[in-house]
């Protein structure tokens, strides 16, 4: 059964922790140093929160397996994590679609994005790939499913639960645009979690709709 050994102070105590550890490094002590690029920053904000989450768990005595950080069944995880990823991938672009429609309003120009839309070939693509593709699921599942969604849903229930720290994942992403749809996408990231009992079937759907929206647009393919 997924519960969380930790409780919601020291959710938010990671989550204020990895704002200013994160502009501390970057702001004062890289520059000591040398000038990191986007990718620097990116990949230590990410290494920041595993590490964070991590050392919570261990000083609370969470157990991985418990908390479906474990390959069990990891061929009928992954499987409904792609089919889970196709159903909110349609979702999605939905949503947006239809919030463009209704509102008249364009998508912030994310830096990813502008990457994949400059590349001129595969190889190009790597480095958007790897943050969108996979650094990005496997640190914000961590982030927002695992360590933020347990203890709410041991306090409000799955629903109420999932619908929290969904708005906290979407607020943290700091883009109106996305703010609905990344509402609903993670609290089907949520329900996939508590129905496999894996964080490898979020972390694939994540994934999924990533690589896909990358994919798409590297193609021409229109998001909106």
């Amino acid at each position: 059964m997924l519960k969380a050994t930790w409780n919601l102070r020291a959710v938010l105590s990671v989550h204020v922790l990895r704002l200013a550890v994160g502009m501390l490094i970057v702001r004062f002590v890289y520059p000591l140093f040398f000038s990191a690029s986007p990718f620097i920053i990116e990949l230590t904000d990410r290494l920041l929160v595993v590490g964070l989450v991590l050392w919570t768990i261990r000083r609370t005595k969470g157990q991985p397996k418990q908390l479906g950080l474990s390959f069990t069944n990891w061929g009928r995880n992954i499987g409904k994590g792609l089919a889970g990823g196709a159903a909110l991938l349609v979702i999605s672009l939905y949503s947006e679609r239809l919030y463009t429609t209704l509102l008249l309003v364009s998508p912030t120009q994310h830096p990813i994005v502008a990457q994949v839309q400059s590349a001129l070939s595969w190889q190009q693509l790597i480095i958007p790939l790897f943050l969108a593709g996979v650094a990005a699921p496997i640190t914000e599942e961590i982030l927002y499913r695992l360590f933020t969604f347990l203890p709410l849903k041991d306090k409000w229930g799955l629903w109420g639960g999932a619908l929290v720290s969904a708005a906290i994942f979407a607020l943290f992403h700091f883009n109106a645009y996305w703010l609905v749809e990344m509402i609903i996408v993670g609290m089907g990231f949520a329900l996939l979690y508590v129905w496999t009992g894996s964080l490898l079937t979020p972390i694939t759907a994540h994934s999924f709709i990533n690589t896909s929206k990358i994919v798409m647009m590297y193609l021409g393919v229109p998001l909106v």
